[in-house]
């Protein structure tokens, strides 16, 4: 306590006292010290333990712990544990409710919408560090110096252990408890308080403070009760405001608050009003007077005027989005397209700063690909200060197929360098692109690119785990099955499975995705299509070579619609389409090599006379070419001893 100044005891509970103070140690500022009780020394050290991520909380709409310490005092042989948080001298959101229901006054929705924003972003920021805020209410949002509501007043576990059985809560606390708390704290019951900070800023002009904290508990009890105020407060507010209550207050598979930013588009409009990523933007544009002279975007005077004033206005999205679709249209018209270091960093500014436009990023990252073709190995382009940009955005707008598409292509160029391919993985490119296929299952043109990706991003073997991880064999084996008509589909998918069967663990599911019957069935749909022959042939060496069973898939396989699909007659029909083809022979020759690794396996080829009717014209038409001879030698090889064994037999 002797770095803290007391000026004034704020207020005091059953087991708290809060005092204004001065912090010495930090040029006297002024701070709240909350002194709560602790019924003995393990239970206060356990909260000190919980305490440090509280201080490690970093977010514009989150107030957590300045400092965190542990005390006795002598006169009333107690053990103490003492929070100082940061003041807010505009009070909380619960002063201003009262207010309100004192004029019976109704709350705009707009401005409701702003602070559902703020609160969202708080909830969800905490929630991803692990931590459930336990008594979310308006006495704990906080209103900062720009009018901005701020979380506070987080609850460390360890004392709020006796909350569900009440026994040193006050009433105003429980209420906002959600019904599942007699059980234990989730997030969901954060969501539950949410909302009943939401039914009290939409009733302000129908219930006292006691009425509506009735009304509360009995929605606990009875779903119609809050059926009965919608129809009160539908006189007032949007029936999209009424279904988020509706979400928020029920007994059951309750949204969390991420659940809610990612899929409930009422709240999306308000966490774009609120987002805190654009809080300095905001502030730089309200006290920023701009020239009108200077709006106007120079076109015809070349590049660097553009960048220019992309720089001046990057805080105005309507005139950096014209400046880059601007530049979007020079990649098309000019001969050689160029930018220096400091423009492609104005680039990433802009759509850093202006990260909730879509037409921006796309427009962004359709400019930063066009000048990969003429970067060197050391372009800036191929750095964490470019690269980053591309995961965020694509993790913004995750619905528009048009943003993923672009930002799948760019990271796609991008992976042409292993160190930038390393670089997409470290900064979650692999993820995004995965969810771009799981979110759009249904764009042929999107599936292609992102398996394209993710092939090109195999080249770096760590990216292969992560997309084993995230199960991104079944997503591409989806798409192959999808799209099974679409040349470019089955053409990137293979080469997709082809890199995703250099991670062992993806063998456990090759059998129930029917890894092999899909690229069979891709090689006899589109056997005049070299590429995708060569793809899928060697996907199907690559799953045959360490699986057994997928060399008997090969063989035969059974199909979904009944009977079965015999492989090699299919590849030998695709061999004399394309039997002048070096790629696509050394794909085939290398598959039939890993083939007739396997005894069983390897007579049945000869029965299907392989060994005469394939092996041994290659051998004759690329004698001179080793990649082809080697495997083709070793497949004669084998072929001819299994001949010679039956002979004998």
């Amino acid at each position: 306590m002797e770095n803290y100044k007391i000026i004034k005891q704020l207020g005091q509970g059953a087991q708290s006292t809060i005092f204004l103070v001065e912090d010495l140690k930090n040029e006297n500022k002024t701070c709240i010290l909350k002194k709560v009780e602790c019924f003995d020394e393990s239970e206060a050290n356990k909260a000190f333990r919980e305490s440090l991520a509280l201080q490690e909380l970093n977010h514009p709409y989150v107030s957590g712990y300045k400092e965190f310490f542990v005390m006795w005092e002598k006169k009333d042989s107690s053990m103490y544990m003492c929070i100082a948080m940061d003041y807010f001298p505009k009070g909380h959101l619960g002063q201003y409710i009262n207010e309100k229901r004192q004029s019976k006054e109704i709350i705009e929705e707009e401005k409701i919408k702003t602070w559902i924003g703020q609160i969202i972003e708080a909830l969800v920021y905490a929630h991803e560090k692990g931590i459930i805020h336990r008594d979310v209410r308006p006495n704990n949002m906080y209103v900062n110096e720009d009018g901005n509501l701020v979380l506070g007043d987080f609850s460390v576990a360890s004392v709020m252990g006796d909350t569900r059985t009440c026994t040193r809560s006050t009433l105003d606390i429980t209420n906002y408890m959600a019904p599942e708390v007699t059980d234990k704290f989730t997030l969901a019951s954060d969501v539950w308080a949410f909302g009943c900070i939401l039914l009290e800023l939409t009733t302000t002009s129908l219930y006292t403070q006691e009425e509506i904290m009735d009304k509360i508990r009995d929605i606990k009890e009875d779903s119609f009760v809050m059926e009965q105020i919608f129809e009160e407060i539908s006189k007032f507010y949007s029936s999209d405001i009424i279904s988020l209550l509706r979400n928020t207050l029920k007994r059951n598979k309750r949204p969390t608050a991420r659940e809610l930013q990612d899929k409930n588009n009422y709240v999306q409009e308000c966490v774009k009003r609120s987002d805190a990523s654009q809080l300095e933007k905001r502030k730089r544009r309200e006290s920023i007077i701009i020239d009108k002279d200077k709006t106007e975007l120079p076109k015809g005077q070349g590049i660097r005027p553009v960048v220019k004033y992309l720089a001046n206005m990057v805080d105005y999205e309507d005139n950096v989005r014209s400046a880059l679709e601007y530049l979007v249209e020079l990649t098309k018209e000019l001969e050689v397209f160029e930018i220096d270091a400091s423009g492609k960093r104005m680039i990433k500014a802009a759509m850093r700063n202006n990260l909730l436009d879509k037409d921006i990023q796309i427009a962004g990252f359709n400019i930063l690909n066009c000048l990969i073709i003429t970067a060197q190995t050391d372009d800036v382009l191929f750095t964490p200060e470019i690269i980053s940009i591309v995961p965020v955005a694509m993790e913004h707008h995750e619905t528009s197929a048009e943003l993923q598409q672009s930002g799948a292509a760019l990271l796609m160029a991008l992976a042409s360098q292993e160190g930038a391919a390393e670089v997409i993985g470290l900064y979650g490119g692999v993820e995004h692109i995965i969810t771009a296929l799981k979110t759009h299952p249904n764009n042929p043109e999107l599936c292609s690119t992102c398996c394209h990706a993710l092939w090109s991003l195999a080249v770096v073997e760590d990216n292969v785990k992560i997309a084993t991880e995230q199960k991104a064999i079944s997503h591409v084996c989806g798409a192959l099955k999808t799209h099974m008509n679409s040349p470019d589909v089955a053409e990137a998918a293979s080469a997709a499975l082809l890199s995703l069967t250099l991670n062992d663990e993806n063998f456990d599911n090759v059998g129930d995705l029917d890894c092999v019957g899909l690229l069979i069935d891709a090689i006899e749909k589109h056997m005049k299509n070299a590429k995708v022959v060569k793809n899928a042939c060697l996907a199907l060496a690559s799953l045959v070579e360490p699986d057994e069973e997928s060399a008997y898939r090969v063989l035969t396989n059974e199909v979904s619609t009944g009977g079965h699909v015999a492989g090699v007659p299919i590849i030998l029909k695709a061999y004399d389409l394309h039997k002048d083809n070096a790629e696509v022979v050394e794909s085939i020759v290398s598959l039939v090599m890993e083939l007739s690794e396997y005894d069983d396996v390897c007579a049945e080829m000869k029965h299907l006379n392989v060994g005469p009717n394939l092996l041994s014209q290659i051998f004759k038409r690329f004698k001179e070419n080793r990649d082809i001879m080697d495997p083709c030698e070793k497949a004669l090889g084998k072929l001819q001893l299994i001949s010679g064994q039956k002979a004998k037999a």
